[in-house]
């Protein structure tokens, strides 16, 4: 495809302590992007005028708002009022790496007619043990950078296929959302970024690994109470109920029951312990109450 227009869509509702370190790692990107959309989803704090301060200093960020409550429906809005040809969606809490919008840009100006859709890899900002998870990105990295150099000498060659979307760094071009926009379920008891695959690749869509857009996230999902996060993870077996596809959403359960609630049970202790200011663990996190360091919203 030709030199794409990129726009970055970040779903918000009172989030405006997190959103300006967001805003903040868009900023040295800006010779990339095209436009920066903010979808206010009907916040009551400071998340309008943060927006209206970068706008007034940097001219590419602009705010839309989705009057109806939740992630599917804030994504939504923004991506039906891109104007830029590749959608780019971040959390208010993502904060991008270096070279991540060019990145994004090369991959689909290079392999957009293969790839229509792709995800970045994360980690997290504020949580601890995340350097192992970092020097494993290098390798999975150079490996999907590897498969996509064979693919243009060799067509036909494995691609860096990835069989789901990841809804705190993704993008897709505006064709597939397009495409995959009548099939989306506007539930706001599913995953939304797995709706969203599940609809792309009903329609044929590749999506791919973008080497080089890296972000990182907040980790404080894991700093909910255990009822809480079990109810979070049911999203993703509902989410198949939904598309109609009873074997995944078995798979999806045996996931949860052995990984998802193992990985978070035995974190939740260290991960609540840990001070990401002093990049310590301190006896004090584990007995003030997790609303204190910026818990999820209610409708992510």
């Amino acid at each position: 495809m030709d030199e794409s227009r990129l726009t970055v869509v970040i779903p918000a509702y009172n989030e405006a302590e997190t959103l300006r370190g967001c805003l903040d790692s868009l900023v040295p990107q800006l010779t990339h992007l095209y436009e920066i959309v903010v979808v206010d989803n009907n916040s009551t704090d400071e998340t309008a005028s943060l927006v209206e301060e970068f706008a007034s200093k940097y001219g590419k960020f602009r705010s839309v708002v989705a009057t109806e409550q939740g992630v599917i429906h804030a994504r939504t809005v923004g991506f039906d009022n891109a104007r830029g040809d590749v959608l780019a969606r971040i959390d208010a809490d993502s904060r991008v790496g270096p070279g991540w919008a060019q990145s994004i840009k090369e991959f689909f100006d290079q392999y957009g007619d293969v790839y229509e859709a792709g995800t970045g890899l994360c980690t997290s900002h504020d949580l601890p043990f995340q350097d192992r998870f970092r020097r494993s990105h290098i390798g999975i990295t150079d490996d999907a950078r590897a498969k996509l150099a064979a693919m243009s000498e060799r067509p036909g060659s494995e691609g860096p296929d990835l069989q789901r979307l990841f809804g705190s760094n993704m993008a897709m071009t505006k064709t597939a959302w397009g495409q995959a926009r009548s099939c989306s379920c506007m539930r706001s008891d599913v995953f939304e970024d797995l709706d969203l695959t599940l609809c792309l690749k009903r329609s044929g869509v590749r999506i791919g690994l973008i080497p080089g857009a890296d972000a990182t996230i907040s980790g404080r999902r894991f700093l909910t109470p255990p009822p809480a996060y079990f109810r979070y993870c049911l999203r993703d077996q509902r989410t198949f109920k939904v598309h109609g596809l009873p074997r995944e959403r078995a798979k999806a359960v045996v996931q949860m029951l052995v990984v998802a609630m193992p990985f978070y049970l035995i974190n939740w202790v260290p991960f609540r312990a840990y001070d990401p200011v002093s990049r310590r663990f301190t006896i004090r996190n584990l007995i003030r109450p997790p609303q204190t360091r910026l818990t999820p919203r209610a409708h992510r």
